[in-house]
């Protein structure tokens, strides 16, 4: 986004990475739904955090973005705040209870920043965290509509197109994907990476105890601190 300069080569190598980059991210719908089958949202969504790792490395070998050796040492408490999540998940109920106030909120509050990070006094770094945090809790949003349409009608796809959960899964797909662009214009991936997908693993698990009225043990609250924790000492160095 925001390219400048002559459309030759460097330019269509960059598109092509781009447009795989965005079909890989929009068809990871299909395996998630699969699993929101039999697993909760906050499960699903915390296997994002393997992006992490990822991130780190390609954002040096492709787009020769600076990193630290703190960035490291972060990335893998993100990581085992991930396992620790999964490690002390309990069993679930068959019979899902629902609350809409909780939904409504947490629906509400991505939409709310992404038009605060509109406003002219913002530096580049503080909407690069706002575009990044709308991006990965719409991505969240993604998951959890996701898990409402699989625990409504299962694997019927047919039946979905009736469902206003299927028309939040696509205009938090889109609002998603476009703040996501305007994260990309105004910071580095290396920064905006850890904030995105930490948001896409928190947002699931706030929407265990808001929208499915499911508490999570201690020892998961303190992985999704220790997450927090590990993305804002990786922003200091960006």
């Amino acid at each position: 986004m925001g390219w400048k300069g002559p459309k030759g080569k460097t330019f269509y190598w960059n598109l092509a990475i781009w447009v795989t980059g965005f079909l890989v991210m929009n068809i990871y719908g299909v395996p998630s739904a699969i699993a929101l089958k039999s697993l909760p949202p906050h499960i699903v969504a915390a296997f994002a955090g393997w992006g992490i790792v990822m991130l780190v490395f390609f954002s040096f070998l492709l787009l020769k973005e600076k990193i630290y050796p703190t960035d490291y040492i972060f990335s893998i408490l993100v990581i085992m705040g991930i396992f620790f999540l999964g490690y002390f998940e309990k069993t679930h109920p068959s019979v899902h209870s629902f609350s809409l106030w909780g939904m409504v909120l947490l629906c509400a509050l991505p939409i709310i920043l992404f038009f605060a990070g509109l406003l002219k006094f913002l530096t580049q770094k503080v909407m690069t965290v706002i575009y990044s945090s709308v991006s990965g809790m719409s991505a969240g949003l993604m998951v959890v509509s996701l898990r409402l349409l699989v625990i409504k009608f299962g694997y019927e796809v047919s039946l979905y197109f009736d469902s206003l959960y299927l028309y939040l899964y696509i205009v938090f797909a889109l609002l998603s994907f476009i703040a996501l662009q305007l994260a990309l214009k105004n910071g580095s991936m290396i920064a905006i990476g850890p904030v995105q997908y930490s948001a896409n693993i928190i947002y699931p698990a706030a929407s265990t105890l808001l929208v499915f009225q499911e508490s999570l043990h201690p020892i998961q609250v303190l992985a999704v601190a220790a997450i927090i924790y590990a993305v804002i000492n990786i922003l200091k160095k960006h």
